[in-house]
């Protein structure tokens, strides 16, 4: 009896920890996610959702770099 609770408990952290290990982007994820969620409404204080979860620094160069892109300058 006790085998099988340790062993269902093992089991169950595992599917725990794959469960939520599968639910998480990777940041290279995370900054094309938020790369194509940018639009002309998109400022330093006006972040699309899509980008809440990428650093500061990051999203000001995806910005900027979407600027850039919008002016034909890429």
């Amino acid at each position: 009896m006790r085998t099988r609770t340790t062993t269902t408990a093992t089991l169950a952290a595992a599917l725990l920890v794959t469960a939520l290990t599968a639910c998480t982007q990777s940041e290279e994820e995370v900054r094309a996610t938020c790369e194509r969620a940018l639009d002309n409404q998109s400022t330093l204080l006006n972040r699309p959702k899509a980008c809440e979860d990428v650093p500061d620094e990051s999203y000001r160069t995806l910005l900027l770099v979407y600027d850039l892109k919008a002016e034909g300058l890429d």
